[in-house]
């Protein structure tokens, strides 16, 4: 996933939530949102910054000293895992263990006879990519889900008040 996604999807929920976003809570969430792809620094993408070893202790921290930016920070990492797991494997014990695992929903059925949903996935095992070149490029719906992002985001701090 590029970063835009990784920022837009993110933002869209704590506009959805916040009652009176600032211009601050939104960096910071947007940059904890990217942040785990900081890890094509390293030697895999997909590594060090995507391991429920590196985000544990954060969340921890984040409790103890009870400072909004720095949850912010963590619900955008956060983030960051939930929408890779869905598009790539996620090695959740990264680097004590290198293999991870990846949801494909492969079709979501509404039945119209009686109230249910029947969602097909599977859940795969495999290991990050050793490319870096993986993570560049943008795309068309990438961009256009930034950009309702950031129309939402201008329309909540002019009307903030309401």
């Amino acid at each position: 996933m590029d970063p835009l996604k990784h920022a837009s999807v993110p933002l869209l929920a704590f506009l959805a939530i916040s009652k009176s976003p600032s211009l601050a809570s939104v960096a910071v969430l947007v940059f904890g949102a990217i942040f785990p792809d900081f890890d094509v620094l390293f030697e895999e993408h997909r590594g060090y910054f995507h391991s429920i070893l590196f985000l544990i202790p954060l969340f921890a921290v984040s409790l103890y000293v009870q400072n909004i930016y720095l949850w912010l920070f963590v619900f955008g990492v956060g983030m960051h895992f939930f929408l890779d797991f869905f598009s790539g494997v996620i090695p959740f014990l990264y680097p004590v263990r290198k293999k991870g695992f990846e949801v494909k929903v492969s079709g979501i059925v509404i039945f119209e006879s009686s109230p249910r949903i029947n969602i097909k996935y599977e859940i795969l095992v495999g290991y990050p990519t050793k490319s870096r070149g993986s993570y560049v490029g943008l795309s068309n719906e990438s961009l256009a889900m930034a950009l309702v992002a950031l129309i939402a985001l201008l329309f909540r701090l002019k009307f903030s008040s309401l």
